[in-house]
């Protein structure tokens, strides 16, 4: 059962309910409204027929033509009764009625006012003392006219009710065809995406409603899957040239070699050359797998100073480049280097960012600088090589991506935008600024 159908046979049962409902209300209030109007009506002619018939000898002859007006226009004979304390009728033309007995006039006696119905019938009893004697007047009227204007009304009811409903009905598959056309749209345009496609989003409908919200985060999910299908489908170009170059120097110094004996020195610079290699190609893998691996973001985070992470890095660095590498404080309250996150993550990131630094300084000396900036701790990388084309500054944040001017360098165009990743995931922002005198990164972390 489709979405439609079942809005309209929603709509349609929360109508059936509520118009039915309302249809027992309305029957009921008629009801016991006519019926209180009857009993009234009763009443009032049980008092007319009980002055016509019990006051003449109190009233003057034109008082009684009056009354006698009144009761003929009211009253009809044949459904007057007036019982005397002996319960014989007395007046009226009701003369036997096997509803009204004894025990009955005795209970009008006490309750003064009696009323009931029968299955064709309703009755009005009052009981009229009089310097005669006591009387018990009775009125009886039939039921047909009652339960005809209660069948008129139930037929009114029942029309309107059936009219209503098929109406709700076609109004509801016209509103339900309304209402549901923007997701026939969102699923046609599902349906027609493709591998070439799949990165571009839906049309956003703004709505203001839970569809906008559907449309924005299958869009946010569809940015997610493209991005992770240009990491893989990049992936395969970049092996078959990245890993191109060590493994051809592998295989080549392993055929060289292979020609004719070699010395114990000529070995050992061979065991170098392939381990600079294999090492290359270990680092490149192992943060290509963390950059899939669902970027890695969801490992266990802890406290630790951001200062500590980069004078851990500085050993490292000072073997492998010959480039000065300058650190430099300038936060006065300790606490500003406490970051509460994931250790491995920042650090490789941050030697990352400070590794390229390094590589494309051009020989000139790098800085990493540590400042406050309102409340919060900075940390710049600063270098004066080569620098980053203006025309390139956002596109070197991509995966694999390398700038045009980085020349015979090598790199994996891996360490930028993982760096990128986690700092986005550990909530510190991340900027680059970058002229023919050199880059600055700057890393603004949150309050502790």
């Amino acid at each position: 059962m489709n979405l439609k159908i079942r809005l309209t046979l929603f709509s349609s049962l929360v109508f059936t309910i509520i118009f039915g409902l309302a249809t027992l209300v309305i029957y009921w209030i008629f009801y016991n409204s006519s019926e209180r109007h009857l009993i009234s009506s009763l009443e009032k002619n049980a008092k007319i027929a009980g002055i016509y018939y019990l006051e003449a000898d109190e009233q003057s002859p034109l008082k009684h033509l009056e009354s006698k007006n009144q009761y003929e226009s009211l009253v009809k004979r044949a459904m007057v009764a007036v019982y005397n304390a002996e319960g014989q009728v007395s007046y009226g033309g009701l003369k036997y009625d096997n509803q009204i007995s004894k025990s009955l006039l005795t209970q009008l006696k006490s309750k003064k006012t009696v009323y009931f119905k029968t299955e064709d019938s309703f009755y009005f009893g009052l009981y009229y003392p009089d310097n005669q004697g006591d009387f018990f007047v009775f009125v009886k009227e039939s039921n047909t006219d009652f339960n005809q204007q209660l069948n008129r009304l139930l037929f009114i009811l029942v029309l309107v009710f059936l009219v209503a409903l098929i109406s709700i009905v076609l109004l509801s598959v016209w509103l339900s065809k309304y209402a549901y056309l923007p997701i026939r749209n969102v699923i046609q345009e599902i349906q027609h995406k493709d591998l070439n496609s799949i990165q571009e989003p839906l049309t956003v409908i703004k709505t203001k409603d839970e569809l906008q919200d559907l449309i924005e985060s299958y869009n946010a999910l569809l940015r997610r899957i493209s991005e992770n299908m240009i990491i893989r489908k990049n992936f395969v170009s970049y092996v078959s040239h990245e890993f191109r170059t060590p493994l051809a120097g592998i295989l080549g110094s392993m055929e060289v070699f292979g020609t004719k004996a070699r010395s114990q020195e000529e070995y050992q610079e061979l065991a170098t050359t392939i381990t600079e290699h294999v090492n290359f190609l270990n680092h490149l893998i192992g943060n290509f797998l963390l950059l899939t691996e669902d970027q890695a973001l969801k490992r266990s985070m802890e406290v630790f100073r951001i200062d500590e992470v980069v004078w851990d890095l500085v050993p490292k660095f000072k073997r492998t480049f010959d480039v000065p590498l300058k650190i430099e404080l300038q936060v006065d309250e300790p606490h500003y280097f406490n970051f509460r996150g994931n250790r491995m993550l920042v650090a490789l990131s941050i030697s990352n960012l400070i590794e390229n630094a390094l590589k494309y300084a051009n020989g000139q000396e790098v800085v990493v600088r540590m400042t406050t900036l309102n409340e919060r701790l900075s940390l710049e990388i600063i270098d004066q090589g080569i620098g980053i084309p203006q025309a390139e500054l956002e596109a070197v944040k991509q995966t694999f991506y390398r700038g045009m001017n980085v020349g015979t360098v090598k790199g994996s165009g891996i360490g930028l935008s993982f760096a990128q990743i986690v700092f986005k995931d550990q909530e510190v922002d991340f900027a680059i600024r970058s002229n023919d005198l050199g880059t600055t990164v700057s890393l603004l972390f949150p309050k502790f």
